[in-house]
C-alpha cells in the first residue's frame, strides 16, 4: 500500500472514530429533500430533478460522475474520454442545455465541475420550449445561483485527488454570495491540476494477410482549469427582475504519448515507435446572458434573454515516427487553431387562461460562427520537407424557433401538456480543401404529455403518464465539412482518417413514453416506465478505401427503431436510504442484417444500486455500484464493434467536525476492472483490432469550510 492511500485510510479511521466517541448523540436521518420528489410527482410533463446535496453528496469530479448515477443513463467511452448515453444512445441524440439554452461551444460535462451547478434537470420527453434536437431526450444544467439570505455568505473547499497511489492533483473551489438591497449576488471559482497517466494495448490480426501485432501506449495528461461564475440578480420595481448568469474558463493542457510497437507476424508499420506531444490553451472561453422578466396584469409574464460565448483554442501537436531501433525516420508537426462564436435572442410570453390553463409562446433567434485552420509541416529526419499544408475554414450556423405550448387541467386526476415547435438550421460554410457546403434543415416537432392521477390531485399514490414527440437530430458542423482529418501512422480500415459528408441529412425520429409511477410514505418512490422510437434516416459511418487510404464517413443509410424498459425505486427508512434503478435497451437497424444490427455502443443493460446510511450526527457514508452491460453493434455487412461490460464501485465518507467544518473522504473505481473493445472488419483484407485501457482508482481528500 502506498504512502498516500494509507494516509487516505487513516482519515477513514479518523472519521469512525470521531463517530464512535459521539455514540450518545441521536441518530441522524439521511435527508432527502421532498420538494424534490413532489415536484417530479406534481409536474404534468416528466422531469428528474437533481438538487445540489445529491449533486456533492459523493464529492464527484465532475458532472458526468454525477449524472452516471441516474436512471437510463450510461458512461461509454475508453478511460479518459467518457461519452454520455441516454437510453443508450448518445453522440448528439441527447439534448444538453445550459440554463435551458443548447449548451454553448466549449462547455462540457466531463469538465464541468459540480460545484458550479445548482441543480439538473432530466427530462426523458422534451417541451417546445427547449429543444428539438432531443431524441433520446434533454438534460438541463442550471448554474448556481445567489442565497436567499441577506447575510454574505462564504464556503471554501480545498482537497486533492490521487490516482494509483501517486501524482497529487489539487483542487480549490470557493463560493461568495450576498444581498445590497434589492441586488443579489454571488461567485462561484474552481481550479484544479490534474496529473493522470492512461495506458493499454492494442492487438491487431489478419486471417488473409497474416498479421499479429501488438501496441503498447503510455498517455499522461496535465490540465490545469480555473473557471468562474458569476451572477447578479436585480430587482428594481415589484413587476421587473434583471439577472445576468456568466460562466468564465481558463485551460491548459500538457499531453505525452508513448508508442512500442511489436510485431509477430507480418509486417511492421512505418513508425513501429512513436512519441508525440499535444500542448494546447484556452486563453478564454466564455459565457454570457442577460435576461428581463416583467410581470403583467392578470398574472401574465414576458421574457426575454440575450446570450452570447466565445471559445478559442491555440495547439500545438508533435509527432516523432521511429523505427524499431528508436532512430527517427519523420517528424509531423501540426499547429491548429479554434475560434467558435455564438449569440443567442429569445422570448416568451406566459399566462394563464380560463383558470385551468397555462398558455406561453416563444421564440429563438441564434447565430454560430466558427473558424478553424490547421497547418501541416512533414520532414525526413534530415529536416528535408515531405509534406506542407496549410488548411482553413469557415462556417456559420444560423438557427431560429417559434413555440407554443399550453398546460391543461382537464380535472383534478388528469392534467395535460400540448406543444408545438418549429425549429429551422441553415448551415453554410467554405474551405481552401474542399467545396462550399449550404445545407438547410427544418423541423416540426409537435409534442403531447398526460398526467393521470386515479387517486386526484391532493392524494399521493399511483399515477400514470404517456407522452407522444417528434424530435430530430442535426449533423453538426464537422459532419458535414468535407475537410480530411488523417492519422499520422497505421492508416487502415479500424483506424481510418475521418471526413465529413456535405449531404448529410437530420435523422427524425418518432417516439412514444409510457409510465407508471407509485409515490408512498414522504421519500418512496417506484416508476416503471417503456419507450419506443422510430428513427428515419439513420446516421451511420461508411467505411472505405480510395488511393490506398481508408477513410471513414458518414452516411444516411435507412431506419432504425429503438425501445427499452426502466425501472427505479428509492426508499428511506430511519438513517438508511437506498436507491435502485435498472434499465434494458433494443434496437434494430433496417439497412444492416443481422446479427448485432443495433445503434452503434447502445448496451444492453445499465444500472445503479446505491445505500447511503447516516451513522451518526457527524457521520455520513455511502457508495453507489454502477454497471453497464458489454455491447455488439454492426454499422454494415463487414464493420463491426464490440464494448466489454463496465462495473464501478464508489464510496464516500462525510464527517462533520461542527456546524461549519466537515472533512469528506471519497473513491471513485475502486475495482477498477480493465476496459475491453474490438473492432472488426470483415472485408477484404480483414482485420480485428482488440483493446485493453487499464483503469485506474481515484482517491479524493477535501475539507469544507464555511465562513
Amino acid at each position: 500500500m502506498t504512502k498516500t492511500s494509507t494516509a487516505l485510510s487513516a482519515a477513514l479511521l479518523l472519521a469512525f472514530h470521531a463517530s464512535a466517541s459521539s455514540q450518545t448523540q441521536p441518530m441522524q436521518q439521511v435527508t432527502i429533500s421532498a420538494s424534490t420528489v413532489d415536484q417530479r410527482a406534481q409536474s404534468t410533463t416528466t422531469a428528474i430533478v437533481i438538487k445540489r446535496d445529491e449533486i456533492l453528496r459523493q464529492g464527484d469530479a465532475s458532472l458526468i460522475e454525477v449524472l452516471k448515477r441516474q436512471p437510463g443513463i450510461s458512461i461509454d467511452g475508453a478511460p479518459g474520454k467518457p461519452a454520455i448515453r441516454m437510453r443508450g444512445l448518445g453522440a448528439g441524440y441527447v439534448a444538453i442545455l445550459l440554463n435551458g439554452l443548447p449548451a454553448p461551444g466549449g462547455f462540457s460535462l466531463e469538465t464541468m465541475d459540480p460545484e458550479l451547478v445548482e441543480r439538473i434537470e432530466i427530462m426523458r420527453a422534451p417541451t417546445a420550449e427547449t429543444s428539438g434536437q432531443a431524441v433520446a431526450g434533454a438534460i438541463n444544467i442550471v448554474l448556481r445561483k445567489p442565497g436567499k439570505t441577506g447575510t454574505p455568505q462564504t464556503e471554501l473547499k480545498a482537497g486533492s485527488f490521487v490516482a494509483d497511489g501517486r501524482r497529487l492533483s489539487p483542487t480549490l473551489n470557493a463560493q461568495h454570495s450576498g444581498r445590497l438591497g434589492p441586488l443579489a449576488y454571488s461567485l462561484t471559482l474552481a481550479y484544479s491540476h490534474k496529473q493522470e497517466i492512461y495506458r493499454g494495448v492494442a492487438t491487431e490480426e489478419s486471417i488473409a494477410r497474416p498479421l499479429l501485432r501488438h501496441l503498447a501506449w503510455a498517455d499522461r495528461q496535465i490540465n490545469d482549469r480555473l473557471e468562474l461564475t458569476p451572477r447578479l440578480d436585480w430587482q428594481p420595481t415589484a413587476r421587473d427582475t434583471l439577472s445576468s448568469q456568466s460562466w468564465v474558463r481558463w485551460k491548459r493542457i500538457d499531453n505525452a504519448k508513448f508508442e512500442r510497437e511489436d510485431t509477430t507476424v507480418g509486417e511492421s508499420t512505418s513508425f513501429p515507435r512513436g512519441v508525440s506531444s499535444y500542448r494546447a490553451r484556452s486563453p478564454v472561453q466564455g459565457y454570457a446572458d442577460l435576461s428581463w422578466i416583467r410581470k403583467l396584469d392578470a398574472g401574465a409574464r414576458f421574457t426575454a434573454k440575450l446570450s452570447g460565448y466565445s471559445k478559442s483554442i491555440e495547439a500545438d501537436f508533435l509527432y516523432r515516427g521511429m523505427d524499431a531501433f528508436d532512430t527517427l525516420r519523420e517528424t509531423h508537426h501540426v499547429d491548429s487553431g479554434q475560434l467558435e462564436r455564438g449569440l443567442n435572442l429569445n422570448g416568451s410570453y406566459r399566462r394563464p387562461i380560463f383558470k385551468t390553463h397555462a398558455l406561453a409562446l416563444g421564440w429563438e433567434l441564434g447565430r454560430t460562427q466558427r473558424e478553424e485552420f490547421r497547418r501541416e509541416h512533414q520532414a525526413d529526419a534530415g529536416g528535408r520537407p515531405l509534406l506542407d499544408s496549410d488548411e482553413a475554414f469557415q462556417a456559420t450556423v444560423r438557427r431560429s424557433a417559434f413555440w407554443i405550448q399550453d398546460e391543461w387541467d382537464l380535472s383534478e386526476a388528469w392534467s395535460a401538456y400540448l406543444g408545438l415547435r418549429r425549429e429551422d438550421l441553415h448551415t453554410s460554410g467554405e474551405g481552401s480543401a474542399h467545396a462550399a457546403v449550404d445545407v438547410d434543415a427544418g423541423v416540426w416537432s409537435p409534442i403531447f404529455q398526460t398526467l393521470f392521477k386515479p387517486g386526484g390531485a391532493g392524494n399521493k399514490g399511483s399515477q400514470f403518464r404517456f407522452a407522444l414527440s417528434r424530435t430530430y437530430k442535426a449533423p453538426d458542423i464537422i459532419q458535414l465539412m468535407p475537410r480530411r482529418y488523417t492519422v499520422d501512422n497505421n492508416n487502415s480500415a479500424t483506424n481510418p482518417d475521418q471526413q465529413g459528408n456535405p449531404n448529410l441529412r437530420p435523422e427524425l425520429s418518432l417516439g412514444a413514453d409510457l409510465a407508471w409511477e407509485h409515490y408512498f410514505g414522504k421519500e418512496d418512490m417506484l416508476s416503471v416506465s417503456a419507450f419506443a422510437k422510430r428513427i428515419r434516416d439513420i446516421t451511420l459511418d461508411r467505411v472505405f478505401e480510395q488511393n490506398g487510404v481508408w477513410i471513414v464517413t458518414p452516411s444516411n443509410v435507412g431506419a432504425a427503431s429503438v425501445r427499452g424498459l426502466e425501472f427505479e425505486a428509492k426508499t428511506h427508512r430511519g438513517a438508511l436510504a437506498a436507491r435502485m434503478n435498472v434499465a434494458r435497451n433494443w434496437s434494430r437497424l433496417e439497412a444492416v442484417a443481422g446479427p448485432d444490427n443495433r445503434i452503434a455502443g447502445q448496451p444492453a443493460w445499465s444500472g445503479n444500486l446505491g445505500l447511503d446510511y447516516a451513522a451518526s450526527q457527524a457521520l455520513d457514508l455511502g457508495g453507489t455500484w454502477t454497471y453497464r452491460s458489454s455491447f455488439a453493434s454492426r454499422q454494415g455487412p463487414l464493420l463491426a464493434d464490440y464494448g466489454g461490460p463496465k462495473r464501478q464501485l464508489d464510496l464516500y465518507a462525510l464527517w462533520k467536525r461542527d456546524a461549519r467544518s466537515r472533512l469528506r473522504v471519497s473513491v471513485s473505481d475502486l475495482l477498477h476492472p480493465n476496459y475491453l473493445g474490438r473492432s472488426v472488419y470483415a472485408g477484404d483484407p480483414d482485420l480485428r483490432t482488440s483493446y485493453v485501457y487499464r483503469n485506474r482508482t481515484v482517491w479524493r481528500l477535501q475539507w469544507e469550510q464555511s465562513l
